[in-house]
């Protein structure tokens, strides 16, 4: 359920940019970077910037491939260094707006252990598996009613919310949000499939329905407060256009 990128070939689009720092927002179905995960990719958000800014750029924090939205790049290690600091000391707040299967409390917490990156591979034993603490928070932002039966339910029901993760785990809004039975519409890996297939039919839905859309956190070097948005890509306001009239 992945969105390749449509705009090859075209300049990523900037958010924020000064000398220590640049913000851009990152397609649906482009690595930041080259990944054992897929080898026949050619595109990455490195090599893209590298050639848009004539320099090269350095990464702070992690976007998944099928996640659009805000990505912060450093101009020097220096700066990568002081951003990585902020991120480890969590002195970065992120927000995403996720589209969830069912309907969801008005607001909580999720606080689900999760299994690190390099544990997932790791036999039952090995330290690498033990769960580390998670915590993600959200808020019901609108629901909708769907008037058609989907699996067992005679209606299909979903809702857009705002999450803001504490920690940084590895997929970690999207194994949480499914570890509460809510996933994210669209994800192949930690989703429904019957869900992501219903979608697909009745609203075109063919992308991880996750989208950063702000980050806040002390500039590296003055540290005056930054605040960067980044309104979702055309493929997901497109889904939630088609939605609109099941909006309750």
């Amino acid at each position: 359920m992945t969105e390749l990128p449509n705009n090859t070939h075209r300049n990523l689009r900037v958010l924020y940019e000064d000398d220590e720092l640049i913000a851009i927002s990152k397609p649906a179905g482009m690595f930041v970077h080259r990944s054992e995960a897929d080898r026949s990719a050619d595109e990455f958000v490195l090599q893209r910037i590298r050639d848009q800014v004539g320099a090269f750029v350095f990464p702070v924090h992690r976007l998944d491939r099928a996640t659009s939205g805000v990505l912060l790049l450093a101009k020097s290690r220096l700066a990568a260094a002081a951003l990585g600091q902020l991120f480890a000391d969590r002195a970065v707040s992120k927000t995403y707006h996720a589209l969830v299967r069912g309907h969801c409390l008005n607001s909580g917490e999720i606080k689900t252990p999760l299994i690190s990156a390099r544990g997932r591979d790791k036999p039952v034993g090995h330290p690498f598996r033990d769960p580390q603490s998670a915590v993600t928070r959200f808020r019901t932002l609108f629901r909708y009613d769907i008037p058609l039966v989907s699996d067992r339910y005679p209606t299909t029901r979903c809702c857009m919310v705002e999450v803001q993760p504490v920690t940084g785990r590895y997929h970690q809004i999207r194994r949480h949000f499914n570890s509460i039975a809510h996933p994210i519409i669209g994800d192949s890996a930690h989703g429904d499939t019957r869900q992501n297939r219903f979608f697909a039919k009745t609203a075109d839905c063919h992308r991880l329905m996750l989208a950063a859309v702000r980050i806040q956190l002390p500039h590296p070097a003055s540290q005056r407060p930054l605040d960067i948005e980044c309104p979702p890509e055309e493929s997901f306001t497109t889904v939630l256009r088609r939605l609109e009239s099941w909006r309750c």
